[in-house]
């Protein structure tokens, strides 16, 4: 059985203070076995340590995204400590029920051939998706679509050759897990239930039934909203080894003081720090007694009603 490093590439765009990460580096080391060290190229967040840092900048405009992702992997693959073969992860991928690194297979969406013309038409991620099966149809590879959101394994041998083959720095770019599955995952299953996405708004209820069989989450910033950050705390509550300071994020925290906690000066301290209504402050603060202790956590409580 292989051992396989774990590989993030970060930029500077994480719209909340990089739990993302936080909470995507929880799901990896409960739910697989069979990982080694952990990297993340480019920016490093704060918060966390005992991983491998390899520092990169973004070479290309934000309009070719995937071009400054693949420039990030190939630092990666240079560096000898990476193991041959390594799991790349987004930090927006979480791993929801255990599994070893190794069996996690290379998924695709179906054969871009087959799909709408209008398909194309939405955004400019689509259109270098458009550019990648047009790449691909040039040098006569297939055209299934592996840019579906969830880790891949890659060898860091055969990435670096793979990406020579096209230009991807040109332009919008081109999609860089398209381009290598169909070099060397040519027979990859079809991703069917074994994701599911977070992609708009779900509340608490509803993701709870969304995720009661899939393997794998992931979100965007469109989805990342305060049901999914309790969602998230609630299957990833224990901080990692390679965490150095708390998520300080205002609804964990107002869901932990209320819904975990019987400490009366953490509920106190948490509408302190959280709420503006001096008046209420000024009256909790000379409450030597804690007759309003109900109230406080009744006031917490409120700010979680409808997640």
């Amino acid at each position: 059985m292989k051992t396989l490093d774990v590989v993030y590439v970060l930029g500077t765009g994480s719209s909340w203070d990089n739990n993302e990460i936080r909470f995507s580096v929880r799901s990896v080391l409960k739910n697989l076995t069979g990982i080694g060290r952990i990297f993340i190229v480019g920016e490093k967040p704060s918060g966390l340590k005992g991983f491998v840092h390899i520092e990169h900048p973004d070479e290309f405009p934000s309009t070719n995204a995937d071009g400054n992702i693949i420039r990030k992997i190939l630092r990666a693959c240079q560096d000898p400590r990476l193991t041959d073969q390594f799991l790349f992860m987004n930090d927006d991928h979480i791993i929801m029920k255990p599994i070893r690194a190794e069996k996690i297979p290379p998924f695709h969406k179906g054969d871009m051939k087959t799909f709408p013309e209008n398909y194309w038409e939405l955004n400019d991620w689509r259109k270098r998706l458009l550019n990648t099966k047009l790449a691909l149809e040039a040098q006569n590879f297939p055209t299934l679509h592996y840019d579906c959101h969830a880790p891949i394994i890659f060898d860091k041998r055969e990435f670096p050759l793979a990406m020579a083959r096209f230009d991807y720095a040109s332009g919008i770019g081109l999609t860089m897990k398209s381009l290598y599955g169909n070099i060397h995952y040519p027979k990859a299953p079809c991703l069917v239930e074994q994701k599911r996405t977070v992609f708009k708004y779900f509340s608490l209820v509803e993701l709870e039934e969304r995720f009661t069989g899939p393997m794998l989450l992931s979100f965007n910033d469109q989805g990342l909203n305060d049901s999914l950050k309790i969602f998230l705390y609630q299957k990833f509550r224990l901080p990692s080894a390679l965490e150095t300071k708390p998520i300080g994020d205002k609804t964990i925290e107002i869901y932990m003081a209320c819904r975990e906690s019987t400490d009366y000066q953490v509920a106190l301290d948490t509408y302190l720090k959280y709420f503006k209504n001096q008046n209420l402050k000024d009256m909790f603060l000379a409450d030597t007694h804690r007759r309003f202790s109900n109230k406080i956590k009744f006031l917490l409580e409120q700010k979680l009603i409808g997640l």
